[in-house]
Formats: C-alpha cells, structure tokens, sequence
C-alpha cells in the first residue's frame, strides 16, 4: 500500500486523483479541512472497474483514517466493498488498513465502525493468496475472532513453507493469539522444526517472545535453535520463558561467556580462547539471568562491554536491572548526550532505572516529546511517552503535553495513547481526569479537530530547552 505524505501521493493515489480532475499536489490530507474532500474522492474509487482506481481509493481512506480519528464509517463500508473486490492488490490493502484500525488503542467508535467488515473479513482470511488472507487474517486476530484461526492451522500445517504476506507476517497474527497458545503451539513447534534455519521464521520468534511464558511448551525446540542462524531470536524467547526455559541455561551461560557460539555463526572478533565473539551475546547472557535469577553472568557481560563503552549495548535490557547494574554508569552517563536520539532515550530510562537521578534523565525524555507538537510521535518519542509514564511525578513537565495528545484530533500510533493516560495517571490526582474512559471525539465535519492542532502546537514547551537535539 503506498500511502500518501501531505501533498505527496502515491501512483495509485495519483491516478484517481487525475481521473477525478483534482489536482494531486492541490490535495492535503494532512490538513483536517481538506479530510471530507479526500473521503469524497476515495468513496468515488472504491467501486471502479480499474485496479489502479480501487487501490487509490484505498490509499487515500487510509491517509485520511491514520492521521484523523474522527469515526468515518462510509470509508470502512467501502473498505468492505474492496474485500469483495476482483482486484487482489485492492483486497490486500483493504484488509491491512482494516488490520490497522483495530490496533491497541482503538476506541469504542473505530470497533463498531470495524465490526461490519468481519464477514468479509472471514471470507478473505480464505483467500488463496497470503498477501489478502494474512492482514485479514491479522485483522481477525486483534477483533479476537475465531476466524483467524482456520488460516493460521493452514500455514503452520505447511510448516517447511512460510507463507508470503507481503505487507504484514505471520508472527504479528499470532501475537494478539496468546490466549489460543494451546491449540497453536503444536504447529508451532513442528515449524521451529522444519524451518529452523529460515530467516522468515524471526517474526513468529518475535511473537513467542511476547508471548513469555505461554510459550514455555516449545522451550525443547527452542534449544535446539540455538544452533541455528535464528540463535539469537530463540534466545530472547527462552528468556521471556523464563524458569520454565532451565535446560537452555547452560548453553546460553557458554554463548554469554563467549566461551562458544552457535555452530553456525561466523565473523566477529575474536574472544577468550580464540572462540569469534558472537553478535547475539548479550541476549544470551539477558536470557541467562532471566531464567535462572542470577544476574552475575548478565553483569559480567555489561561491565566488560562498560569497559569498552556501552553505545551498542541494549540500554532497555541494561534498565531492566536496575541498581544492580550501578557499575555500568559512568559509562551510562555520556550516552545521555548522544547524538543518536534512541541511544539518549534509552540511556535517559536506563540511568533512571540504576540510579533514581530524574534530574539528569528527565530532560532527555521531554526533548524526545517533542515531535507530539507537529502530530508524529518515532520510536524515541513513543518510548519516551512510556518512560516518563514509570519515573512518574519528577516527569510531570510532560502533562500539558501528553493532554493535549489526548484530546487531539491527530491519530498516534497505537501505543501512544495508553502510555500518554498511565504518564498523566502516574503524576498525580490533578491530571487524572484524561486517564478514565476514551477521549471525546469530534463530529466528522467541522474545524474542531484543527482547533485541537492548534492546542497541541501551542501546549507548553518543555522547561528544559538545553535538550533540544534530535
């Protein structure tokens, strides 16, 4: 799906665009007074003959949808048209926009607009081809229909062939599936089997991850993939296992150690005993500890990469130790000035987390707030959001921020939302208004979304402009 960035419009967009005798570049959907013309334009698509016609509306619903949260029920209607649609390219993108309007933090609203499509979406999960059947299967999977689940027995019992989405994997449908890990986890085991050694077997490794010790079933398989070139995806499953993962403990204490490495690992410098250091050491050694409670191996492994500086370490696993870690930060310290903005985020939560100093981490973390004003919210800016959610009160300079997120017309990823109401929850009684029940939601014409852009660019700035770098 090519999706639409201001004036700049995707070919299929484009298409429809000149076929409807508007001018492409004349077209702002990030402009919420120009969003009623946009649906207009996408509802004129969504029955053409013409492929490229039908995937252009698609593209312009779903710039409309991923920047505005007012409800539109006649796109998702013509979404669900799309799925019927003879057009494949046309019915994929409709699902994965589905898929994606049924994400963490959907209202009331966006559920009922979506509840509709499921008998569509059913029937497309069916589809011969994986680039329609897996986002509708996905979409499936986050409404928690039973629906998703006749497509994924499907592709796990076709364990050697990995199926083919193109626009979403099989590890993101089965992450929403925690709850059915029973029923899943057999085909799941026999795929660790048969496709041990494929690179597209890393998604549904990222999902076991999450899944922690639901997972624990397939710990034998999971050992066993550590002689593979997924060793280290299988090491962050073990330790999201936890105990349950005790017989991989020895291997993993070998890998973190650098006294081995997975058979078939190359490359890398060389460690104790001549053994080539492996890239996917500190995952073993934060699966270790993980697993057995004991730190000393994981600690081992940070101090000796302190000695060296911790600018590739992973701060977030750092973090997770807390004070134990305190011999790592004077090495922690500098990296609050990186000039990498994730590497000063997660170094910012991690000298928190090992040291109580807000002081210092604060700073960073209202600097990495800042893309909220112009309605983006990065990877940095997002886990800021959830940082300053745990330090809490000494973070309260992010509220008027944070609650203008929230009553903001502009859509965030999905986990913005939850993070912004826990921040607002963790500061205390007065900003606890924001956290209870879902935000109010503006008609879907008018200038009241614009109004609260404007109340988003000019909330308060931070008071801590020395940490302004990006």
């Amino acid at each position: 799906m090519t999706l639409a960035i201001g004036a700049v419009h995707g070919f299929a967009a484009r298409k429809l665009l000149t076929h409807a005798g508007v001018d492409p570049d004349g077209l702002r959907l990030d402009a919420y007074e120009q969003a009623d013309r946009g649906v207009a334009l996408a509802l004129s698509g969504f029955d053409s003959e013409r492929s490229e016609l039908v995937e252009g509306a698609v593209a312009i619903a779903s710039e409309i949808l991923r920047r505005w949260r007012t409800p539109r029920p006649e796109l998702v209607a013509g979404l669900v048209r799309c799925l019927e649609s003879r057009h494949p390219h046309a019915r994929g993108d409709a699902a994965m926009l589905l898929a994606r309007l049924v994400r963490a933090d959907s209202t009331q609203d966006v559920m009922q607009d979506v509840t509709p499509a499921v008998p569509a979406l059913v029937v497309a999960a069916g589809d011969s081809y994986d680039r329609v059947a897996g986002p509708a299967a996905l979409a499936l999977a986050r409404l928690g229909h039973p629906g998703a689940l006749g497509p994924v027995h499907r592709w796990l019992a076709s364990s050697s062939r990995l199926p083919f989405f193109q626009v979403t994997s099989l590890g993101e449908v089965l992450l929403p599936l925690v709850g059915r890990a029973d029923e899943l986890l057999p085909g799941i085991r026999r795929m660790l089997v048969d496709s041990a050694d494929a690179e597209q077997l890393r998604p549904v490794l990222r999902a076991l991850a999450e899944w922690g010790p639901a997972a624990s079933p397939a710990v034998p398989e999971l050992v066993s993939a550590l002689a593979t070139g997924n060793a280290r995806w299988a090491c962050d499953v073990l330790g999201a296992v936890g105990a349950a993962a005790s017989p991989a403990a020895d291997i993993l204490d070998g890998f973190a150690r650098r006294l081995a490495r997975p058979p078939r690992f190359g490359g890398g410098a060389l460690g104790p005993g001549g053994v080539r250091r492996w890239h996917g050491a500190q995952n073993a050694a934060w699966a270790h500890w993980r697993i057995t409670g004991g730190p000393g191996v994981f600690l081992a492994f940070l101090e000796d990469a302190s000695s060296r500086g911790l600018a590739a370490a992973d701060l977030g696993r750092l973090a997770e130790l807390g004070p134990r870690a305190a011999g790592c930060a004077g090495a922690l310290r500098p990296l609050l000035e990186s000039p990498g903005p994730w590497t000063r985020v997660q170094a910012a939560h991690a000298w928190w987390s090992i040291t109580g100093d807000a002081e210092a981490a604060v700073p960073v973390l209202l600097a990495a707030l800042e893309p909220l004003r112009a309605g983006r919210a990065d990877e940095p800016c997002r886990a800021a959001v959830r940082y300053v959610a745990r330090i809490g009160a000494p973070a309260a300079a992010a509220a008027p921020l944070l609650e203008a997120v929230l009553s903001s017309e502009r859509c965030f990823p999905a986990d913005v939302h939850p993070a912004a109401r826990a921040a607002l929850a963790a500061f205390g009684d007065r900003h606890r208004r924001q956290t209870v029940g879902s935000p109010s939601r503006p008609p879907a014409s008018g200038g009241v979304g614009h109004g609260h852009d404007r109340q988003l660019a000019a909330s308060p700035a931070a008071p801590y402009s020395r940490c302004t770098s990006r």
